[in-house]
């Protein structure tokens, strides 16, 4: 019992923390190369999880400030290198044991970041994340192109049935300056099963969230570039046997959200690793 409850502790952990971080993919920039590092790290695990159980991360645009409370090393794998490559040779430990880490620079490199494009910002601080990875859990690793399920996220024949928002048009011609709402994902867990509530949610939001559900990479292949807000209930297996159980994820996608899961079977970058250990507390 004590197992099952922290693997959906972790679970939701994860889903919980996706919106915060994913509601834009990172673009890479070939000639483009991040310097940023943490001056201070403190990593410490978190209480055991209880019936408060929260998980917040904070990484302010102008600031190289990077915190966050009951963290599974998972999803900080996936804020450093994304969420469609899969995981090869990862130990259990990541998906649940939580962390409260705290990191930050100093003033000079908070003052360069706010002069710097949005993308720049996320590349600098992806890279001061990587370093700390490889400074304290001992992360070695290398990317290899390899056949892998996954699975491609499609607009159904149905149509959309998520409810799109419309945002207020840009003063300012540059689209960086727009201001988006916080994507946010309410998750709640019963015996029907597992109800998630998003909003201001774009796909690649949408497809993290599945992508953790799915345990395999979802690619975005709808087209939709827009902002939603939607509800997705569906059955696990501690629901199998109530009369009034969640339908399974392939179902509820198409039938709550007007979208569709294809498996699919192609060569994409696995992440293996060749060493990661837990890290020392400070």
């Amino acid at each position: 019992m004590l197992r099952f409850a922290q693997r959906l502790f972790a679970l939701l952990a994860f889903v919980s923390t996706l919106s915060a971080v994913a509601q834009t993919p990172i673009t890479e920039e070939p000639d483009y190369k991040p310097t940023l590092t943490f001056d201070v790290a403190t990593i410490r695990i978190s209480p055991p999880p209880g019936e408060d159980f929260r998980v917040s991360v904070t990484s302010p645009r102008d600031s190289s400030r990077f915190d966050a409370t009951n963290l599974p090393v998972r999803t900080l794998l996936q804020i450093a290198y994304g969420y469609d490559a899969p995981f090869v040779n990862a130990p259990d430990w990541i998906r649940n044991t939580f962390y409260d880490i705290h990191a930050r620079s100093d003033e000079a490199a908070d003052a360069r970041l706010a002069k710097l494009p949005v993308n720049e910002v996320r590349l600098e601080k992806r890279h001061a994340i990587r370093l700390l990875l490889a400074d304290r859990m001992n992360l070695k690793h290398h990317m290899e192109t390899r056949s892998s399920a996954i699975f491609h996220l499609v607009v159904a024949k149905s149509g959309v049935k998520m409810t799109p928002i419309t945002l207020p048009t840009p003063a300012d011609a540059d689209a960086e300056k727009q201001h988006v709402p916080p994507a946010d994902t309410e998750t709640h867990a019963g015996r029907h099963g597992l109800e998630f509530i998003g909003t201001n949610a774009n796909m690649q939001a949408v497809t993290s969230v599945l992508s953790t559900m799915m345990e395999a990479p979802v690619l975005d292949k709808t087209g939709l570039t827009g902002f939603y807000n939607y509800t997705l209930q569906i059955g696990r297996p501690w629901s199998a046997h109530d009369p009034d159980s969640f339908p399974d994820i392939l179902t509820a996608v198409q039938e709550q959200l007007g979208l569709k899961l294809e498996s699919v079977r192609e060569p994409v970058p696995n992440l293996i690793f060749d060493n990661i250990t837990k890290p020392t507390e400070n």
